[in-house]
């Protein structure tokens, strides 16, 4: 998780605008790994974890994956390979505006 720092259970949105919006030394969202912005996404660490790990910390290496790819991990069901799947297709979406 995050260097030094983990994102409380139950909160981790709360945790990482706290993280972020603190008066001394913040710790900027965009420098959070991928496995703590999955964790407040998908609010199951399990999955969070399983999937950065599968992903080897990079969202660019689920391009070529499938939903069965994802249920097949730990802590992955077909709720939170859902909201990967929405996750995808809105940065699909952002990518295809700009």
């Amino acid at each position: 998780m995050m260097r030094g720092m983990e994102l409380k259970k139950g909160r981790p949105g709360r945790r990482i605008l706290a993280l972020a919006t603190r008066k001394r030394n913040p710790v900027p969202i965009e420098s959070q790994p991928l496995e703590n912005l999955l964790y407040v996404l998908l609010g199951n660490p399990v999955a969070a974890r399983s999937i950065s790990q599968a992903l080897n910390g990079d969202i660019r290496n689920l391009h070529g994956w499938d939903i069965q790819d994802l249920m097949a991990l730990p802590g992955v069901g077909e709720g939170v390979a859902g909201k990967v799947a929405a996750l995808v297709e809105i940065i699909r979406r952002l990518v295809q505006r700009a």
